[in-house]
């Protein structure tokens, strides 16, 4: 294990990081997303690539959000909580709704277990 600035060894909980690694990965996702839907679209009309451009940007900036609340997760932080059982529910619905069964499940099932997670005492305090 790392050892911190003081010396001491980092005692991070095993369940904290692997929460982070899920939001992590699911903001890697969402701006994976960004990039295929930005490329597919170049193609269009110039109001569809403006559209397509549009949507890029909002999933970037979503991915960034994400990104913030896995570092919080990563960190213990309390404020990390809610936005990211927030995430977790609309992942599931649309996931389960919009997506096609192959791509959906998996999903869910990573949202349903992020949810779990966050949940923990031992992943965010309070």
């Amino acid at each position: 294990m790392p050892a911190g600035a003081d010396g001491d060894v980092d005692r991070t909980p095993h369940a904290r990081l692997l929460v982070a690694a899920g939001i992590a990965l699911e903001a890697l996702l969402v701006a994976a997303g960004a990039v295929a839907s930005a490329i597919t679209s170049a193609t269009g009309s110039a109001q569809d690539r403006l559209g397509a451009v549009f949507l890029a940007v909002t999933a970037l900036v979503l991915a960034a959000g994400l990104a913030a609340v896995a570092l919080g997760v990563r960190r213990g932080a309390r404020w990390a909580r809610t936005p990211a059982l927030l995430w977790q529910v609309l992942q599931v619905i649309v996931a389960l709704t919009s997506l096609p069964l192959v791509a959906g499940i998996p999903l869910a099932v990573l949202g349903v277990a992020v949810g779990y997670g966050v949940l923990r005492r031992d992943v965010v305090a309070g």
